[in-house]
């Protein structure tokens, strides 16, 4: 089963992880090696998001009931994000799901 996300007018599939592992490979360190790229392009949207809504990170943690933290490291693309939470970010900076920067 896939499916397919679009964030700021660019689209991503969404393929199982078994799948995806088998098509990208992996990594020595055992990490994919596209996953690094994906959570920066991702954070870059998010920030997008937040900054076009006019909100400090702090305050669209208190909105999302999220630390401070969480969406720093969101937007930096050091932690993985679900589409779950990023389709909150987007509905709390009063986006749509199809938003483009």
């Amino acid at each position: 089963m896939t499916g397919n996300l679009v964030m700021n007018g660019t689209e991503y599939v969404v393929v199982p992880k078994a799948e995806y592992l088998r098509l990208v490979g992996r990594a020595d360190d055992g990490a994919t090696l596209a996953e690094p790229f994906l959570r920066e392009t991702i954070g870059r949207s998010l920030r997008a998001a937040r900054e076009h809504a006019g909100l400090t990170q702090g305050q669209l943690a208190k909105k999302l009931k999220k630390a401070q933290t969480t969406v720093s490291q969101s937007e930096a693309g050091k932690i993985r994000v679900s589409e779950t939470y990023v389709k909150k970010v987007l509905k709390v900076c009063g986006l749509p799901e199809d938003w483009t920067a």
